[in-house]
């Protein structure tokens, strides 16, 4: 290479010459040595770095090892060794001489036995084994190098030849190892000392040792380690370290071996001749070299080596099924999978209302869609509540007293989006204290949902409630959006006529209708409600399949003989009465009309046409007082039972036949029907008023004078009942006008529970009419620790049955529950025998 290789080359040599003249081929001592270096343990390593130190090999030896290697494989690769300290040993020699001049050819020249196959490359040049002529060196060796020097080329070289990817494997799960303890005593000892040299050196040496010792240790346990020491290794253990001998051109690392080729004897008179190649400076040529097993060195460039080829032998399986899992490996992947695993379940909680239900726009507006358009709710206490929504057309006009038409035509529904925001108007109704309200165009539903799903369907609660059939309704009975959500049931409650414009039957209407009848219009109210409920609550996320009536009151007396019906039948699946009246339509349609007249009479119309042009505040005053009021109190001697006015008839369409007839037919339970009161349903404050401050004997007193006294049962009943103050007065009223009445329609029903609350409360402990739908909707107000039991035992009794169709407390045996603080069952209720052997009950029961 020009001036410089004949400045530095010959000294080089000849400091060579003087140091190994009497040394073996330096062929064959690296084919022994390169046996040496591939054994795993560190002892033969010292041995043999022993043996190089002291004196060098035999020639048998060297036959030896080179027969041992030939038997091991058929074929190796011959990765020379560098010569690191060629430069620094000529700069020594250099220095202590002083000797700047040039050296000849001559005096380098040795003559060779055997030309050498490799030669030494420096930093920034390259000399490479070259033809020589006669007389060149003793047996032309190669300096001597330390066996610590070879071993560091080696695996220098191997690395080099290692492709990027490769073995990515398994620098991955090195990365979980914690480093040997040599490696680490080796960068220890190279930190201790400054020269860089020595640094390479150690690691090159630890490198081997570290390998072998886990190669030794792989048959027993791995090691215990933590799990935070195995995540707290450096990443650039999994990053390859670019080698400091990249370029050793420009100086920045140590000598390496240059490329060798096999020379033939012929050649030896020629001058030696740089042949490598400026890029690689021959050290690409290095992984061509082949053993045979005939003992020739020759290229290998197509053919792989031993270790390349055992790599491909082993298939990714393999490697996989070898893998042993530490414990530290597993709690990582297990916590892995377990974050995922949480993501996961937290972005499908939080998709899953937006993937199953409308959109929340704005976040108080919630759509659904009915038969005659979409409507829009509003979100009220984490519910939405959709108010006014028409199920029917409106009753009036040329539609009044006729039978509820359901909406079938686009010509009657809305344009657009409903905005079903506000409560709607209720029917035309008395109150209490005689004030007319409410308007005949009523017939719309409320609608309160804890959500809107088509994939889980809730159960529907439809609600039927009024004090009398006159009115006021619905009374307490009010959809709670705050239980709709907690108990994921969905309220329905439907406004239906009440009074003459939904009870009249008369004979101008009669013949006026097709089919020919008259009266029960707030019945077919209820049954076009139902229809819409099975058509339109799906849309709602309701179940058409789960519908559970509620009636309470008069309401309650509308579902008992709604449920007799075969109009209703398919529109809902079980229902619960509380405090209904026990005496139903018993009159024929003709005895009704006849009983009529007297209304007719009192608004003088005497055709259809003069009764649909009348005004509500005209027809509510042409109504007799005695269809308004219904005595609260004992039986009084005088008392008529048949003067009482009957709202309902057997129309002979929607009613065909008295309710205790069609009970008396068992239908085994289907529908399923629940019936009840409380212990002091006849309570009222006007009662109260009238009794609060009256003493026992004022009390024996008007017993005396009632049909009690008349029958000589005065005594008998004031025993029974301790009737000395109001609350066992009024206890006495409810068994005679609604519990007893109600036991014996239970009775012909042996498949329906019949409950009594008795839980109190108030200074009186009253269990007054409307306590147990409002523990059931949640507006009772417990203050004790006995009626916070009463409102769970309630509640547990009504929503359970609605969910599941059964009552679990209920014992075919023992077929009266008594609610308290808890439900108990019990075989019958105390005292009613007692009335119904004397015939006061069922005949003075209290009548809507």
């Amino acid at each position: 290479m020009g001036e410089l290789e004949e400045k530095e080359t010959p000294a080089t040599e000849s400091a060579t010459q003087h140091e190994s003249a009497e040394e073996p081929k330096e062929t064959d001592k690296m084919l022994e040595k390169k046996e040496e270096s591939i054994e795993p343990h560190s002892e033969k390593s010292a041995d043999n770095k022993k043996k190089s130190n002291s004196k060098p090999t035999t020639p048998v030896s060297e036959r030896k090892a080179s027969d041992e290697v030939r038997s091991n494989a058929s074929e190796e690769i011959i990765d020379v060794p560098v010569e690191s300290d060629a430069k620094t040993t000529l700069d020594e020699e250099n220095h202590d001489n002083g000797d700047d001049k040039k050296i000849s050819t001559e005096d380098r020249e040795v003559k060779p036995k055997k030309i050498p196959i490799g030669g030494l490359k420096l930093p920034g040049f390259f000399m490479k084994s070259k033809p020589r002529v006669d007389g060149d060196g003793a047996d032309g060796e190669l300096l001597e190098k330390e066996h610590k020097e070879e071993t560091t080329s080696e695996v220098k070289l191997a690395k080099k030849d290692e492709k990027p990817g490769k073995n990515f494997g398994k620098r991955l799960r090195d990365f979980f190892v914690r480093k040997p303890a040599a490696e680490k005593q080796a960068k220890q000892q190279a930190a201790s000392t400054g020269d860089a040299d020595t640094k390479s050196e150690a690691t090159a040496e630890a490198g081997p040792a570290s390998e072998a010792n886990m190669r030794t240790n792989s048959d027993g346990p791995p090691p215990k380690r933590g799990l935070l020491n195995a995540i707290k290794l450096p990443i650039a253990n999994m990053i390859p370290k670019k080698s400091p001998d990249d370029d050793v051109e420009l100086g920045m690392g140590k000598a390496g071996l240059a490329s060798m080729e096999t020379l033939d004897d012929s050649l030896k008179d020629q001058d030696c001749i740089d042949k490598a190649s400026p890029k690689n400076n021959g050290v690409d040529e290095i992984s061509k070299l082949k053993k045979t097993p005939s003992g020739e060195i020759k290229q290998a460039s197509e053919e792989k080596t031993f270790n390349d080829a055992e790599d491909i032998q082993i298939s990714f399986c393999q490697r996989l099924r070898s893998y042993k899992c530490s414990v530290d490996d597993a709690l990582i992947a297990l916590g892995i999978l377990l974050f995922i695993f949480l993501i996961a379940v937290i972005g499908y909680v939080l998709s899953y209302e937006t993937l199953t239900s409308p959109p929340i726009r704005e976040g108080r507006f919630m759509d659904a869609v009915t038969g005659c358009g979409m409507v829009e709710g509003l979100k009220e206490d984490g519910a939405f509540a959709f108010r006014g929504i028409p199920y029917a057309l409106p009753p009036t006009g040329d539609r009044r007293w006729r039978s509820a038409q359901t909406i079938e035509g686009i010509e009657d529904c809305w344009n657009g989006t409903l905005q079903a925001h506000n409560s709607s108007a209720m029917c035309t109704q008395m109150l209490g204290n005689g004030t007319v309200t409410g308007d005949e165009d009523c017939l719309y539903l409320d609608v309160i949902t804890p959500h809107i799903r088509y994939d889980s369907p809730l159960p529907v609660i439809v609600m039927i409630s009024a004090e009398s059939l006159t009115g006021p309704s619905p009374g307490v009975l009010r959809p709670s959006a705050r239980y709709s959500r907690s108990h994921d049931v969905i309220y329905v409650r439907p406004n239906f006529r009440l009074g003459a414009f939904g009870f009249l039957a008369v004979e101008v209407l009669t013949k006026d209708s097709y089919p020919h009848t008259s009266g029960n219009y707030g019945l077919s109210d209820i049954i076009a409600a139902l229809k819409w409920i099975k058509l339109n609550i799906v849309h709602f996320g309701g179940d058409p399949k789960s519908v559970t009536i509620l009636g309470h009151r008069a309401g309650g007396t509308l579902v008992t003989a709604l449920i007799t019906s075969k109009k209703a039948e398919g529109l809902y699946t079980r229902a619960w009465i509380s405090s209904a009246s026990a005496i139903y339509p018993g009159k024929s349609l003709a005895e009704s009309e006849k009983r009529n007249q007297e209304f007719l009479q009192a608004l003088e119309c005497q055709d259809v046409k003069c009764l649909r042009a009348a005004s509500a505040e005209k027809i509510w005053d042409a109504t007799p007082d005695t269809w308004l009021h219904f005595p609260v109190d004992i039986p009084t001697a005088v008392e008529n039972k048949t003067a009482h006015h009957e709202w309902l008839v057997l129309d002979g369409d929607i009613l065909q036949e008295h309710p205790a007839e069609s009970w008396k037919k068992e239908h085994a339970g289907d529908p399923v029907l629940v019936m009840g009161t409380t212990a002091h349903e006849s309570h009222t404050e006007k009662l109260r008023r009238r009794f609060a401050n009256w003493t026992a004997e004022e009390i024996r007193n008007f017993i005396e004078s009632s049909k009690i006294g008349t029958l000589n049962l005065t005594d008998e009943a004031i025993r029974r009942y301790n009737a000395t103050n109001y609350p066992a007065l009024v206890s006495m009223i409810t068994d005679i006008r609604t519990i007893c009445p109600l036991l014996i329609n239970a009775r012909l029903q042996p498949s329906a529970p019949f409950y009594v609350v008795t839980q109190g409360a108030g200074e009186e402990q009253l269990a007054i009419v409307d306590a147990d739908v409002q523990a059931i909707m949640g507006r009772y107000e417990p203050h004790t620790v006995e009626q916070r039991r009463f409102v769970s035992s309630m509640q547990q009794l009504f929503y359970y049955y609605v969910s599941h169709g059964t009552v679990p407390q209920y014992d075919p045996r023992r077929r009266v529950i008594n609610v308290g603080q808890d439900p108990l069952s019990q075989s019958d209720y105390p005292n009613c025998n007692f009335w119904i052997s004397n015939d006061i009950v069922p005949r003075y029961a209290r009548i809507d």
